[in-house]
């Protein structure tokens, strides 16, 4: 488990693996005797931010399956949420994309940092609990 406390208005991950994620809900409380209903499990590319999840099965426009479609499309979408940080989770690997993406999110000025599920999923969990106004895509291929 990574966190003991919730956040009120934001998710949280609880654990993770390689092939799926668990978040807590905005507000929810693990200890109680819905603790079930307190957990959203997640195992497709989904964004998170704040208390909203992104993924083809709520009905939101999709980021691609893998990070390998990781493109200036993706930074597009991205850019749409109002974010001081931007995490991708690539996987169980750390992972970056090609050269001209890197430049194109230099040219945008986007704080967008690459690192493997774990590490996305951590520092996704610090930051929310600062009250920082952060966004995280997980890709789980």
């Amino acid at each position: 488990m990574l966190q003991l406390e919730n956040i009120e208005n934001a998710y949280s991950f609880h654990s993770y693996d390689d092939h799926s994620a668990k978040l807590v809900k905005p507000g929810a409380n693990i200890h109680s005797n819905n603790a079930a209903d307190a957990i959203l499990e997640i195992n497709i590319s989904t964004l998170i931010y704040k208390d909203k999840v992104y993924n083809e099965l709520m009905g939101s426009e999709m980021f691609p399956a893998s990070f390998a479609d990781f493109d200036e499309q993706c930074v597009e979408k991205l850019s749409q949420y109002d974010a001081d940080i931007y995490l991708i989770g690539t996987g169980n690997t750390s992972r970056f994309p090609d050269k001209a993406i890197l430049q194109f999110i230099a040219s945008k000025a986007l704080s967008i940092d690459f690192m493997d599920i774990g590490a996305a999923s951590r520092t996704f969990n610090i930051l929310t609990s600062e009250y920082r106004k952060v966004a995280a895509l997980i890709f789980f291929n």
